[in-house]
């Protein structure tokens, strides 16, 4: 199984220019991508769901941030209203879902959220995938620690996949989980840091990581390969889906 993620900084690179999101989705050719800081316009067409359906995937969506128009937010454009949010595409059956509250900061302009989906792969073992982006207000720590308190409990092998705001140092000591990529992912053009992470928890091993050519963002994508080391079977499992 492969996983991406890529804060995609509203389509436009560090110096404001747009760039071609549908292509640059595309090239993250995992099974499941999870992306940030996604930029939807109420009147014009989204290269996300151009890119999921040439992928063969379908599309999860939770808006973190309304806005008027998008130069709002720092984006050089002008399609009217909208929101930026999180986004995951995922090529497998998805057969449960929820969306997990991690609250609001002090001066933190959104409330973060994270995406929770439960996927049965082919063969009929489960895996769950969270996809989150954590604040960037010094308490990201905090917030993972939080997160993972929440998914603690249930049977299910984990990942958690995004911008998770913290260097390596820091997410290297979540508990129960193993980072599965190593590298500098920000800033794009001359990458100090790794910002961006995909964790394996209980019952995931990482097979390989890297972090991944340029795509126009001013984070660098990363992809990781794992595999199950603890399969657990959807049979008896509710598949209650419910999309927001």
């Amino acid at each position: 199984m492969a996983v991406s993620s890529l804060n995609m900084h509203g389509g436009v690179d560090i110096a404001g220019r747009p760039y071609d999101v549908e292509a640059a989705i595309g090239n993250l050719d995992a099974d499941v991508v999870a992306l940030q800081e996604v930029w939807s316009s109420q009147s014009e067409p989204d290269p996300v769901d151009a890119a999921a359906a040439a992928l063969g995937a379908r599309v999860f969506r939770v808006p973190v941030r309304e806005a008027a128009s998008p130069r709002v937010l720092g984006i050089p454009a002008d399609s009217g209203p909208g929101h930026s949010g999180l986004a995951v595409l995922c090529r497998h059956r998805v057969i449960g879902y929820e969306v997990a509250d991690l609250g609001q900061l002090r001066h933190d302009p959104v409330r973060r959220r994270a995406q929770i989906l439960t996927i049965e792969l082919p063969g009929g073992s489960v895996v769950r995938i969270v996809a989150t982006h954590l604040t960037h207000r010094l308490m990201s720590p905090l917030q993972l620690a939080q997160l993972i308190r929440q998914l603690d409990g249930a049977a299910v092998p984990t990942v958690i996949a995004g911008d998770l705001n913290m260097p390596g140092v820091l997410a290297g000591r979540a508990r129960r989980y193993t980072m599965a990529v190593r590298g500098r992912t920000w800033p794009a053009g001359l990458a100090v840091t790794q910002l961006d992470h995909i964790l394996a928890g209980p019952g995931v091993e990482p097979v390989a990581g890297r972090v991944l050519p340029p795509t126009g963002s001013d984070h660098l994508p990363i992809r990781a390969r794992l595999r199950l080391t603890q399969a657990v079977s959807d049979r008896g499992r509710g598949t209650g889906l419910s999309p927001s």
